[in-house]
């Protein structure tokens, strides 16, 4: 189970997020040389860029709640013992993805309640652009829901988090 769910976030997250953003570079390239070269801007490739930025954004952020890479403000939890970090740490993921349940169900009716509106210059629904949130709210769940697995464990003294290499190493 492990394998299998570390391959779709790795498949979701990184290989997904890598094909988007290199989209987002090639789209930009190409839209500023049309548009100081040619002369001839391109609102397509426009909605291209706005389209696979939200997308990046979104992916990135799943990817750095699943490594613990977020900037965070956490020089007081630094001070305190290791076991008041892992409660502290358990207790803000725990409020964290009770927000993000809340939030789940009505972005999801809204991502679909948006079909029938089009990009002006793609004519593709906007469902395509939004839909990237919900799947963002799942994956920082997951992540969220892992993590405090694991540190309910060390907290009961049963081994800590293995060590998860970054995809790219």
């Amino acid at each position: 189970m492990n394998r299998v769910l570390k391959l779709i976030f790795d498949v979701l997250e990184v290989y997904l997020g890598v094909v988007i953003f290199s989209v987002l570079l090639l789209s930009t390239f190409i839209q500023v040389f049309m548009r100081f070269v040619l002369n001839m801007p391109s609102p397509e490739l426009f909605e291209v860029s706005i389209y696979t930025f939200v997308w990046v954004i979104y992916l990135g952020g799943a990817l750095a709640t699943r490594y613990d890479q977020h900037m965070r403000f956490d020089l007081i939890l630094k001070k305190f013992p290791k076991r008041v970090q892992l409660v502290l740490n358990t207790v803000f993921d725990f409020l964290t993805n009770v927000i993000l349940l809340f939030l789940l169900v009505p972005s999801i009716r809204y991502t679909f309640q948006v079909y029938s509106i089009k990009a002006s210059a793609l004519r593709i629904p906007w469902t395509y652009l939004l839909i990237v949130y919900p799947v963002f709210v799942i994956l920082v769940l997951l992540h969220n829901f892992i993590s405090m697995y694991y540190q309910i464990r060390e907290l009961l003294g049963k081994g800590s988090r293995p060590e998860e290499v970054f995809p790219w190493q």
